[in-house]
Parts: structure tokens; C-alpha cells; sequence
């Protein structure tokens, strides 16, 4: 049976935003006008954002904060938004690749792979690029470069892409599809089993309810203690409502593993070593 997978940082954010409340917070005084409600929610972000860089301070991470904090309302009209658009910009501005001129291979090839994930792919293998390259006018033809490639749309965002041997075979073309799968496991919840009056479906209401019960428990002990199992990942990464996920479950979390959101428990063989 494999191990559990843990996600401490998970647990640690997951708990911070939660504590931070939304625009919809069923804790803001109900009698307080607009502009104290408007108040309230600021300084619930101000609290939020302290407690995570406070998580972060020492952690390896710390090195990417910046030093202005955006508590952003839920609205495009947040006038925050603008200001936190334009230090993005600033920021990335500021990284060593900004300004450098790429060649034209690298930006054909890339084209390819943007058409690609706009049709919907989310994971291509390192033999499509590859081939990709291939058909291209203007080719790749070092393997060297080819993996070159990738690390730069790895480092300005356009992909997530690590050349190690237990990854590299896999591209995702989405990072925020990564995104939206993590927040599926922070913001799950256990659904209740359908119950009928049926005689002949006793048995199988009882088999519901014992399911529900051990993922209830599972997903107590991912809120609680952090602990993540493969059962719970199945559970929400259901092949029915996302495919996608449920097929690349175990490279998303392999790269989970290796961005450092995830981590696996040390294992001790019958003679207590690690």
C-alpha cells in the first residue's frame, strides 16, 4: 500500500484563509453600514496576510515575497487590483530573463505548444515536443537546447516543466489548471450518500455509508492533522467530474512533491532505519 502524502503548507494556509474570511463572511456584524463593513473585511485581509508571512518568514519561499501586501475584495472594481496588476508587472520587470531576446525557433515552437493547451490539452509527453520540433520550419536541434527550451517557459511561468528523470516525461501546459486541482483538494468537502427505501438496496446503502464514513475520517484527518491520503485524492479527483486530473493524478502530485506543497512520510525498514 503507498504511503500517505503529507501537506503541512496546505494545512497552514488552508487554516490562515479560512481565519481570514471572504466578502460573504457570516461573521461581519450584520448591523454595521457599508463602509464599516467594507472596514471589517480590509483588516480581516491585513490579519490574513501578516499570518502568512509570518508562516513563510522561515521557509525558503520568503525570498519571493514582496514587500507590499493586496488584500483584493471580490470585484473586478477593487481599485487594489489595478495597483497589484501594475506590481506584477513591476516585479517581473525585474527578473534576469526580462528584455532578453529569444531565438526564433524557441518562439515558433512555443506558438505550438500555446495552441495546444488553448485546444484544451493540459499534459503533453516529452516525445510530442519533441515531434513538434520536428515538423517545425525552424527547428531545435540540439536536445540540449530542446531541454533549454522548456526550463525558460518553465521559469517565466508558461509552463511547469522539471527535468529530472521521475518528471520530465510529462508537460503541463496549464500551470493554473495545477492551481485549480490544488484548490480542489484544499476546499473539498464530503458529500452525504443517497439513501433510499428500497429493500433491495440495503446492503448497498450500508456499503455507501461505511464509504462516507472512512472518507469522513480521511478528510478529518487532511483538515486536522495535514495528512493527505491517495483514497482522498481519488475521491475528489473523481474520473467522472475531472478526467483530466484523475489521468495525470499521479504527475500533479509528483510535482506537488517537488515544489514542496506536498511531502511523503519517511518509511523505517524492520530495523528502525530511515
Amino acid at each position: 500500500k503507498r504511503p500517505s502524502i503529507f501537506g503541512n503548507f496546505v494545512r497552514q494556509i488552508r487554516r490562515i484563509l479560512i481565519s481570514g474570511g471572504t466578502n460573504s463572511d457570516p461573521r461581519s456584524p450584520l448591523t454595521y453600514d457599508v463602509q464599516s463593513q467594507q472596514e471589517y473585511r480590509r483588516e480581516r485581509g491585513r490579519i490574513c496576510l501578516k499570518e502568512i508571512r509570518s508562516y513563510l518568514r522561515d521557509k525558503p519561499t520568503a525570498v519571493h515575497l514582496v514587500d507590499v501586501d493586496f488584500a483584493i475584495d471580490n470585484s473586478v472594481l477593487d481599485s487594489k487590483l489595478e495597483e497589484l496588476k501594475k506590481k506584477i508587472v513591476e516585479v517581473a520587470s525585474q527578473q534576469p530573463y526580462w528584455g532578453e531576446q529569444i531565438p526564433t525557433r524557441w518562439f515558433l515552437l512555443e506558438q505550438q505548444l500555446m495552441r495546444l493547451r488553448d485546444a484544451g490539452v493540459k499534459v503533453v509527453s516529452h516525445n510530442t515536443v519533441e515531434h513538434l520540433n520536428k515538423e517545425g520550419t525552424v527547428r531545435i536541434e540540439e536536445s540540449e537546447e530542446l531541454d533549454l527550451f522548456l526550463r525558460y517557459l518553465h521559469e517565466t511561468g508558461t509552463i511547469i516543466y522539471f527535468s529530472i528523470e521521475v518528471l520530465r516525461d510529462n508537460i503541463m501546459l496549464d500551470p493554473k489548471w495545477m492551481i485549480d486541482a490544488l484548490k480542489l483538494l484544499i476546499n473539498a468537502q464530503p458529500t452525504l450518500p443517497v439513501n433510499t427505501a428500497d429493500n433491495d438496496t440495503e446492503s448497498s446503502n450500508r456499503a455507501a455509508s461505511a464509504a462516507h464514513s472512512d472518507i469522513t475520517q480521511k478528510w478529518s484527518d487532511f483538515k486536522e492533522k495535514g495528512i493527505l491520503t491517495v483514497e482522498l485524492v481519488d475521491y475528489i479527483w473523481t474520473k467522472e467530474r475531472h478526467p483530466d486530473l484523475h489521468k495525470h493524478k499521479e504527475h500533479i502530485l509528483m510535482i506537488m512533491e517537488q515544489l514542496n506543497i506536498l511531502a511523503r512520510p519517511r518509511s523505517f525498514n524492520e530495523m528502525g532505519e530511515k
